[in-house]
């Protein structure tokens, strides 16, 4: 199998989460050619592969996920996208590659060993980890470590970097809306101003932020869009702000939560209007376990350099594995010319890949009793 040409098959043909029919249907053919492995699907795009060479009752656990995102791409590679408007901005094509790639070589030496291949869609803000476990099929193994990898182009080739704690955040996204009373501005008095409270809310909440989290507490609360009003020249009688929070721990996350629902409900009231708090995607945070991070150091090949990274506010919906099982997930290096995540020129070298199948192939045989 050439890995390198099933990566651009793969980049071909991006798919939103839920909608990776296509490359679910591209997986499985290549699945298909292990009669070792036992396939499972769902009423959703997903796929768990599972491997028992042992009589032992625990398996570890590799991770993949599947989707990607709403982006024009803007790469000059001869593989783009051909579904116009998606593209794999975050590297999704690279580490399925890899993990198929780990499949492969795993089903060559059959070790004695219990493993679970897992294709999760719907990464990117949709549910898709929270599905997967939600459906209850993992429950019957005895999952002893799990497993899962990220491109980055902030670091070479032959380079991977993670930590022995949190390593991403709790991201948290939301609506505010105001909803007033319009009027003709020659007439104010008669209208409620739901632009004027919606810029109260942004300036309390920034000023809360600073109040009630200390220096050494991480935290990020930033408005990304805002919506008022419908013409120059009438009271705006509606107000929307959509917007992202993160934080590093759970109750700093319920806390900001608590806060943009008390400010919104105060201003609101104090302007006579009526105020809605939508709380959207949110993840929960990765947190590496200690002694797995104990064991990349240990099993890393020699050839590849491991960096130590302090928590980022990133986030990665991995978290909800690790919240569950003992885990691990670790940046691997993409090339520092392979752009941005998410931008529409990221392309990541695919000399990656082999670095990511080495490092996960470490763990999976190195790693048995």
């Amino acid at each position: 199998m050439n890995l390198y040409d099933l990566r651009k098959r793969i980049h071909k043909i991006p798919e939103r989460g839920f909608s990776e029919f296509k490359t679910q249907e591209l997986i499985l053919e290549i699945l298909s050619n292990y009669p070792e492995l036992t396939i499972k699907t769902f009423d959703f795009t997903g796929i768990i592969a599972s491997y028992k060479g042992s009589d032992s009752d625990e398996y570890i656990l590799f991770r993949s996920d599947m989707d990607a995102l709403p982006i024009r791409e803007e790469t000059d590679c001869d593989f783009r996208s051909e579904h116009v408007g998606f593209m794999h901005a975050c590297g999704h094509d690279i580490h399925m590659t890899i993990l198929l790639g780990l499949i492969d070589r795993l089903m060559a030496d059959k070790p004695k060993a219990n493993y679970l291949f897992v294709f999760q869609p719907a990464e990117e803000g949709l549910g898709g980890a929270e599905k997967l476990l939600g459906s209850g099929y993992l429950d019957q193994f005895c999952i002893k470590e799990a497993y899962a990898l990220h491109v980055s182009g902030d670091y070479p080739v032959g380079t991977v970097a993670t930590n022995d704690k949190i390593l991403f955040g709790i991201p948290q996204e939301f609506k505010v809306n105001f909803h007033g009373r319009s009027s003709h501005i020659a007439f104010p008095n008669r209208g409620k101003d739901a632009l004027a409270a919606g810029v109260q809310f942004y300036q309390t909440m920034q000023t809360l932020m600073n109040l009630e989290f200390p220096a050494t507490e991480p935290v990020i609360f930033y408005i990304g869009t805002c919506h008022a009003g419908n013409v120059m020249n009438a009271v705006p009688d509606n107000c929307e702000f959509e917007g992202t929070t993160r934080s590093l721990t759970k109750d700093n996350h319920d806390k900001i939560n608590m806060l943009i629902e008390r400010t919104a409900d105060s201003i609101a009231r104090a302007y006579g209007l009526e105020s809605e708090v939508e709380f959207l995607n949110t993840y929960d945070p990765v947190v590496n376990s200690p002694e797995l991070y104990r064991k990349l150091e240990e099993l890393l090949p020699k050839n590849v350099n491991l960096r130590y990274v302090e928590p980022l506010m990133t986030g990665e919906d991995f978290g909800f594995f690790t919240t569950k099982y003992k885990g691990l997930l670790f940046w691997l290096g993409a090339g520092e010319k392979s752009g941005d995540l998410h931008s529409e020129k990221f392309l990541p070298n695919e000399k990656c890949i082999d670095v990511g199948i080495n490092v996960l192939h470490a763990l999976a045989v190195k790693n048995i009793d």
